[in-house]
C-alpha cells in the first residue's frame, strides 16, 4: 500500500476514507495497522483511468516504461498474471516513448515532451531511463571506433579531472546491471534525435582535454548500439562483449603522468612530448600479442602516445607533402587529424610516436587508398622519426 500512498502525493492515484487514520513518519503516512484496518478504496484519478482505458498506446507506454525499469528481464507469466498479455504481446519495446529517430530541436522541446534536465549530457527522462547526449559542437571527442559499430562516449565534466559521481555513476551502475540507456545524437548543424539504445560494455581512463583547453583525466564509456532495451534483441557481438568486460575502470593514465593542477611544475611541449613518448614506450615494451579486443583495443592503446603525436604536430597535418586543409578546427577548436599507424598494428606496429604521424583526412586517405600509397608511407615513416628525434634531442 505504501507505493501507492507516494503516488497519491503526486497526484496518479486515488486513497479513499483516510479521515482518522493514525499517522507516523512526521504526519507523512498513515501506518500499516491503520490501512489494514480501514482498508480503503484506491485506483486511479478518473480522467486518468478514462486516458488508459480508452487510448491503448499510452497504456501500452506507461505499462511498457514500469515494466522496463522494474521487471528487466521480464519475469515468464508475468504479462498473463497482471492482465497485460494482450495489450503488449510482443510490443513492449515499440510501445516506448521517445521513439527511435525522434527528432528534436532543442533540449528545452525534448523536456517539454519526456521529461529530464535540460542541461545535463547524461541524465534521465521523467520515466527514470538513463540518456547520454552527445552533440557534436560540443566539447567532448565522442566518436564511433572506427572499424565497429561501437561509440566511444565521453563522461560527465566539462573541465578539470572527472570523478565516479554525477552521470559517471549512474553509467558505472548501468554497466554493472548490463542495462540499455537511451542515446541522443546532434550533428554539426541538425537536430537532436534519439539515436539508438546503447549498453556499457567497456569504461577507460584516458586523457583528453577539458572545455578550459587543460589537459585532465576523462572516463570514456563504450557505448554499443541495440535495437531497443530488452536483452533477447541484442546481437551474439554485444552479448559476447557483455560477457568479457570485468567491470573495472581500464585506467590509461597511471604511466603517462601529465601534472597540470594548480601549482604543479608546467611543463614544455619538448618535456610532455618526451614524457609521454617514454610512457608509451613503457606500455608497448608489455605488449607481446594482439589483444582479443581487437578494434576497441587499438581505439585505446597507448593515449600516451596519441598525445604525443599531437603535441608534435602543433596542431598541423605532419605530411610535408600536404596539400589540403591541415591546419583547419573544429567547432570545439580542436585540430581535425587523425593519429595513424605508419606501420599498421595489423602488421606489427607498435604504439610508439616514432612510427606514428598525425595526418589530415584527405592525406590519411591517400596513405590508406591512394594509388602511390606505398611511396607516401615510406616518406611518412621516415619524416615520423625524423620529428621524433628532433623532439627528443630539443633541437625541432
Amino acid at each position: 500500500m505504501y507505493p501507492f500512498w507516494a503516488l497519491r502525493g503526486n497526484g496518479l492515484w486515488e486513497v479513499g476514507e483516510i479521515e482518522g487514520l493514525a499517522l507516523t513518519s512526521g504526519g507523512r503516512r498513515p501506518t500499516l495497522a491503520a490501512l489494514n484496518e480501514a482498508d480503503p478504496l484506491a485506483g486511479l484519478p478518473e480522467d486518468d483511468f478514462k486516458l488508459l482505458s480508452q487510448d491503448a498506446e499510452v497504456a501500452a507506454w506507461i505499462a511498457g516504461s514500469v515494466l522496463l525499469r522494474f521487471f528487466n528481464p521480464l519475469p515468464p507469466g508475468l504479462l498473463a498474471t497482471v492482465g497485460l498479455e494482450q495489450l503488449l504481446a510482443g510490443r513492449i519495446d515499440t510501445s516506448l516513448r521517445p521513439r527511435v529517430g525522434e527528432p528534436f530541436s532543442n533540449r528545452d522541446t525534448i523536456a517539454d515532451a519526456y521529461g529530464g534536465n535540460r542541461v545535463l549530457g547524461i541524465t534521465p527522462l521523467a520515466d527514470s531511463i538513463l540518456t547520454a547526449y552527445s552533440d557534436d559542437k560540443g566539447p567532448y571527442a565522442d566518436k564511433q571506433i572506427e572499424g565497429t559499430d561501437f561509440i566511444a562516449y565521453t563522461g560527465d565534466g566539462l573541465s578539470g579531472d572527472q570523478h565516479m559521481r554525477g552521470g559517471n555513476k549512474s553509467m558505472l551502475l548501468y554497466q554493472a546491471e548490463q542495462r540499455a540507456l537511451r542515446y541522443w545524437h546532434k550533428p554539426h548543424r541538425g537536430q537532436w534525435a534519439f539515436e539508438s539504445w546503447a549498453v556499457i560494455v567497456e569504461c577507460h581512463r584516458r586523457w583528453g582535454r577539458g572545455e578550459d583547453g587543460k589537459m585532465r583525466r576523462e572516463f570514456a564509456w563504450v557505448l554499443a548500439p541495440v535495437a531497443s532495451p530488452l536483452r533477447h534483441t541484442w546481437p551474439q557481438h554485444v552479448l559476447d562483449a557483455l560477457a568479457e568486460d570485468d567491470g573495472l575502470v581500464h585506467d590509461h593514465t597511471i604511466n603517462a603522468p601529465l601534472d597540470e593542477t594548480e601549482g604543479a611544475e608546467v611543463l614544455s611541449d619538448l618535456d610532455r612530448y618526451r614524457q609521454l613518448a617514454a610512457a608509451a614506450g613503457r606500455t608497448a615494451s608489455r605488449r607481446t600479442q594482439r589483444s582479443r579486443r581487437t578494434e576497441v583495443d587499438r581505439y585505446f592503446r597507448s593515449p600516451a602516445a596519441r598525445e604525443a603525436v599531437i603535441i608534435r604536430s602543433g596542431g598541423t597535418c605532419e605530411n610535408p607533402t600536404c596539400l589540403g586543409h591541415s591546419t583547419e578546427r573544429t567547432d570545439a577548436g580542436a585540430p581535425i587529424l587523425e593519429v595513424d599507424h605508419v606501420n599498421d598494428l595489423g602488421r606489427g606496429g607498435a604504439d610508439i610516436p616514432e612510427i606514428m604521424i598525425a595526418l589530415c583526412p584527405n592525406c590519411h586517405a591517400l596513405k590508406t587508398r591512394g594509388s602511390d600509397r606505398r611511396r607516401l608511407t615510406a616518406a611518412l615513416l621516415r619524416t615520423a622519426r625524423q620529428r621524433h628525434q628532433a623532439f627528443c634531442d630539443g633541437t625541432f
